[in-house]
């Protein structure tokens, strides 16, 4: 597992290599020749660079990690020389040469409107190939961040010349050792040799995964349990006073 402390298991390594070993077999089969060979990996916001440590380790000869110090929480997953600090909310990136795959997950919902559509433009500049997530409405706690339907993403990047391919979720959907936010918001962006004439439904790509919908509704049945018990217990001290 490349620079990974092998005592301790860690989640987003087990999602990382579990998305894209099913992403490179998925670029190798037959029906799948216009796929090269992902040997030049980069991701925008990295952190600590499990994604990549997770690439390396299934092939790919070249990574290239790029965020803040800041972001970076723990010692990096990859060599300091694969790591280019960077504030991917301030500056815009252009990377040297074209990488085989573009990696950027979970990061996008973080950044005002005009910087995360600016990002977009970023990742069509800078390769052919891009595995994408972001935020989905009502996600997380944070009503400040930029949360968006897949559909929203999937019609900026068909602006730069990506479509999305429908595919590819099969392939992971059902894998438990991926977190469910990544096989239900991870998508495979391939820039097109030709746009169709009138632009796909998008829509198709607003799922919300069965294990997320499930974990929600534990959460709400327990917690109108805890008030369900607390009116309860308010009740029989009212009638005992």
């Amino acid at each position: 597992m490349g620079l990974r402390n092998l005592h301790t298991f860690d989640a987003e390594y087990a999602s990382a290599h579990g998305m894209l070993k099913a992403l490179y077999a998925f670029a190798k089969r037959k029906n799948s020749k216009s796929i090269p060979s992902f040997n030049y990996v980069a991701q925008f916001a990295c952190r600590e660079g499990a994604w990549l440590a997770a690439a390396k380790d299934l092939g790919s000869t070249s990574v290239m990690g790029i965020d803040s110090k800041e972001a970076c929480e723990s010692p990096l997953c990859i060599d300091p020389s694969e790591f280019k600090d960077m504030d991917l909310a301030k500056i815009k990136v252009n990377l040297p040469s074209k990488s085989d795959l573009l990696i950027c997950v979970e990061y996008a919902h973080e950044l005002n409107t005009t910087r995360s559509e600016d990002l977009i433009t970023d990742m069509c500049n800078s390769t052919d190939h891009v595995l994408f997530s972001s935020g989905v409405p009502y996600q997380g706690n944070h009503p400040e961040f930029n949360y968006q339907w897949q559909s929203h993403w999937a019609a900026l990047f068909y602006k730069e010349g990506f479509v999305p391919n429908l595919r590819f979720r099969e392939h992971y959907w059902s894998d438990k050792t991926i977190d469910p936010v990544y096989r239900q918001n991870c998508v495979f962006y391939t820039r097109a040799a030709k746009l169709p004439k009138k632009a796909p439904d998008f829509r198709k790509l607003d799922v919300i995964h069965p294990a997320i919908f499930e974990a929600v509704q534990v959460r709400q049945q327990a917690l109108a349990m805890q008030l369900t018990n607390a009116t309860i217990r308010k009740l029989l001290k009212k009638k005992e006073e």
